[in-house]
């Protein structure tokens, strides 16, 4: 994985309502985080993305979600936003506050995820 502690500082910086933001491998067996309390749920957040990406195969890998091919999860105090590269079985995960501007974190979240897999 590329330099994911300089994307987590752009994403603290750019992104109004930052709480955490996790990088990791669908496998589980690479992980890094940053803020909030995302570095206790590796685990968690690998399932839910593998599950994303299990079902993306089932639905047969073809389809074209767009840019916002991405997990959200809201709750009364904030957001989960997980979005996975597929081919590189990587996923990002950015946790916002309930004032999060989870709008543009959903447009920039490729390119984040781009920047830390290559």
């Amino acid at each position: 994985m590329g330099s994911a502690s300089q994307v987590f500082a752009m994403i603290k910086d750019e992104i109004p309502g930052f709480n955490g933001a996790a990088v990791g491998t669908l496998d589980g067996s690479s992980y890094e985080s940053a803020g909030g309390d995302l570095g206790a749920v590796g685990a968690d957040l690998a399932a839910i993305a593998r599950s994303w990406h299990q079902t993306w195969n089932d639905l047969g890998a073809a389809v074209d979600f767009g840019s916002n091919d991405d997990v959200l999860i809201s709750a009364t105090k904030g957001y989960l936003l997980i979005k996975v590269n597929h081919d590189k079985q990587t996923f990002l995960a950015v946790a916002l506050l309930a004032n999060g501007n989870i709008g543009y974190l959903r447009f920039r979240m490729r390119d984040y995820l781009r920047r830390i897999t290559g």
